[in-house]
């Protein structure tokens, strides 16, 4: 059998079956960012001219943060960042009407990109559904407030991935009609807003949220968080001051500001933006509101902040709770939710261990909680608790990335996650992932959201305390 190819609207484009399923990689969706483009809104491409040859990921965007091993990032180089890639079944034909999932990655929205190893399709396609991973801008490129250049820039690339997929998966052999979205972390942050906006249920019916629900800073909050990378640019926080500049070196530029910083400190550097227009209010509200138009899955890992443990100690010594409130306030950290996490753990927690309690909750099982229920029924809730056998020994942040993928032997999860996580639970968290996205419920024995007896755990058995998350309002 040669290698695949499908003519679609975008163009005539010319794949590889690898793994038994049809992959098609760095498939432009939107002109390159760069010179006059840099800092706006993206425009789509045309129709690509001759056969375009979709074998090799497209360039990575500029990292505006860098990780040591095990969560280093392939680095790409080229403009033409924007990109996405499709992975569907190899006797997958034009008008299959397949289930769709499309993945948004994670990275505090300062770094990633869809060439990482882990977040290879090659499952979900063996499962019959059409995947589709894309590039966004991230960094100072995508979501650092600039006073003259449009917020929430790395939205906007998502959105039009996701318009490219409504014109162009029938092709594939997907159904565009049956689009599922998810991420993890700050793509999960980015999937959870989206469903707040006027393009749920067009792009897009249902949405898998791990580990993140989007917490937008107001106008205000965003220019101060730009603050500390002025000193490292050396240049006015504008578009028109940076864009001649070089954006790999400017990211660089970024990143060495961002390795002074403490690794909780990173968490609101590059926030989305209330802007009264796409994102129009704070996305944890609204999902805590009330039920929105997409039927969503929702849920974090028990022991979120452990995944900076991996780097070294980083509570700090002094003033332990009340810095941590006053980093977390743009996440709805206020004096009385710190108190009640003092009242609630006093007894049994140091004040360092509270602190992490207070990261995890504050940055993602806080506005979990408050998604979870105020979706109620439209949402399916689960709480992820297996531990690693390595680093700290715990279901921290990022954990639950290889078992949803089925991807538990990947070289780069197995670094964290060690080399003998169990494929079983592989096989349960991918096959209700598969199921959701495929019926729109995740198996057999998991009933919508109503109270903590809904609560589906992976891994072993544990409780939430919901005396403490409820102390987050939004």
């Amino acid at each position: 059998m040669g290698n695949p190819v499908v003519d679609c609207p975008a163009g005539e484009i010319s794949g590889a079956l690898v793994g038994g399923v049809a992959r098609y990689l760095g498939i432009p969706y939107a002109q390159p960012p760069v010179g006059e483009r840099r800092f706006r809104l993206p425009e789509p491409v045309d129709r690509l001219p001759g056969v375009f040859r979709a074998t090799e990921f497209g360039p990575t965007p500029p990292a505006s943060m860098e990780l040591p091993e095990p969560y280093s990032y392939p680095v790409i180089e080229g403009d033409d960042w924007l990109t996405l890639n499709v992975w569907a079944p190899a006797d997958a034909e034009p008008g299959a009407k397949l289930p769709v999932y499309v993945w948004i990655y994670g990275g505090s929205f300062a770094m990633g990109s869809s060439a990482q190893s882990l977040f290879d399709g090659t499952a979900f396609a063996r499962d019959g559904i059409v995947y589709v991973s894309i590039n966004y801008r991230v960094g100072l490129e995508g979501f650092t407030h600039l006073a003259d250049a449009p917020d929430n820039r790395g939205l906007h690339d998502q959105i039009l991935a996701l318009q490219w997929v409504q014109e162009n998966i029938e092709a594939f052999g997907g159904d565009p009609a049956r689009v599922t979205i998810g991420g993890e972390s700050a793509g999960s942050m980015s999937v959870s807003t989206l469903a707040t906006t006027t393009y749920a249920g067009s792009l897009f019916q249902q949405v898998i949220c791990e580990s993140g629900i989007g917490v937008a800073a107001p106008v205000e909050t965003a220019r101060k968080a730009a603050m500390p990378l002025h000193a490292g640019l050396g240049l006015h926080m504008a578009a028109k001051a940076l864009r001649d500049g070089d954006p790999r070196q400017h990211a660089a530029a970024v990143a060495k500001v961002m390795r002074t910083l403490s690794p909780h400190n990173v968490l609101t550097l590059f926030p989305p933006v209330i802007d009264g227009d796409l994102v129009p209010v704070n996305p944890a509200a609204r999902l805590a509101s009330g039920p929105v138009p997409v039927r969503m899955l929702i849920g974090n890992n028990r022991k979120e902040s452990d995944f900076w443990r991996v780097f070294g100690e980083f509570v700090p010594s002094d003033r332990t709770l009340t810095a941590l409130g006053e980093l977390l306030r743009p996440f709805g950290a206020v004096p009385p939710v710190v108190a009640a996490y003092q009242e609630v753990y006093g007894s049994s927690l140091t004040a360092g261990e509270i602190f992490l309690e207070l990261l995890s909750d504050g940055a993602f099982g806080g506005p979990t909680y408050a998604a979870q229920t105020g979706q109620g029924e439209n949402c399916y809730a689960y709480y992820f608790t297996w531990p690693s056998s390595i680093h700290t020994k715990s279901a921290m942040h990022t954990l639950d990335l290889g078992f949803a993928f089925d991807n538990i032997a990947d070289p780069g999860f197995t670094l964290y996650g060690g080399e003998d996580a169990p494929q079983e639970l592989a096989d349960d968290v991918h096959g209700r992932w598969v199921d959701f996205i495929t019926t729109g419920t995740p198996g057999a024995g998991w009933s919508p959201f109503r109270s903590e007896e809904d609560l589906h755990v992976f891994g072993p058995a544990a409780e939430r305390n919901t005396r403490a998350l409820s102390a987050w309002t939004y």
